[in-house]
């Protein structure tokens, strides 16, 4: 059967999501925008200041690795309106990883990226992923769950779960979507680069009848992929970071772990 056909059988006759019980999701309260900002990936727009902070993110679910990404820290913030979720990661690096030759939807997560994952009913059913890199070059994704989501104590769906009823849309494109990214320099050397999104409101809440924001609660995680190198082989090695930590590389089957966004 067509994966397109299937997705809109799912959305016709979805049912209720058991949500796996978690300690310490995190939520955000995150400010209407006075001014929408310019997505151009330098953050020097007034309406960020106005906006949600995520100060620093964590490592992966049983990772050691806090005191090197404390080396390269980020920082997120997040604004809507009744058009868009703006989200803006800073990060902090020194050694950016990025070929410069990766197009639209292409493996993006294999160089640095930063990643947003939402629901915007909040079940478990249905997500989006928006990656961004330093170039700004983005990848979108849609996730359907034809059945109510078996979790692992690690907080992943389970692979049988998933080999029946994940399907995953990468030919989907998100209607209005945008994204920049830039380098930020200081005293003329690259210590940095920035990531900006516009997160239409069409594409995450049309499962609740609406094609606009308002205010509300949806889910979401926030992460971030650096490739540093690794001292002692050589190679480049992912460091995973996450606003709520989910098993390393298992985002995208982690719904469970998003964290709130309360829009006021």
């Amino acid at each position: 059967m067509n994966k397109m056909i299937v997705f809109l059988l799912f959305l016709s006759a979805c049912t209720s999501f058991n949500e796996q019980k978690t300690e310490g999701i995190p939520s955000l309260i995150v400010p209407r925008a006075e001014t929408a900002p310019v997505i151009d990936g330098k953050l020097d727009e007034p309406a960020w200041s106005g906006a949600a902070v995520i100060k620093g993110l964590h490592p992966s679910r049983g990772e050691s690795y806090r005191d090197r990404i404390g080396k390269i820290p980020t920082t997120v913030r997040v604004l809507w309106d009744e058009n868009f979720l703006y989200v803006s990661f800073e990060c902090v690096d020194d050694d950016i990883y990025s070929s410069g030759k990766l197009k639209h939807d292409d493996d993006l997560y294999k160089e640095d990226v930063c990643e947003v994952f939402i629901d915007g009913k909040g079940d478990g059913r249905q997500f989006v992923e928006i990656q961004a890199n330093p170039d700004g070059v983005n990848l979108d994704l849609m996730y359907v769950f034809t059945g109510d989501p078996e979790y692992t104590s690690e907080l992943r769906m389970t692979s049988e779960f998933c080999d029946k009823n994940r399907w995953g849309f990468r030919e989907w494109n998100m209607e209005g979507l945008r994204t920049a990214g830039s380098r930020i320099s200081r005293d003329g050397k690259i210590v940095g680069w920035n990531v900006e999104m516009a997160i239409p409101a069409a594409a995450v809440v049309k499962r609740q009848g609406l094609k606009n924001f308002a205010p509300m609660e949806i889910r979401a995680n926030f992460l971030r992929y650096s490739w540093p190198v690794d001292e002692k082989t050589g190679k480049r090695d992912l460091l995973h970071m996450n606003w709520f930590p989910v098993l390393k590389g298992c985002p995208h089957i982690s719904q469970s772990s998003m964290g709130r966004l309360v829009l006021r």
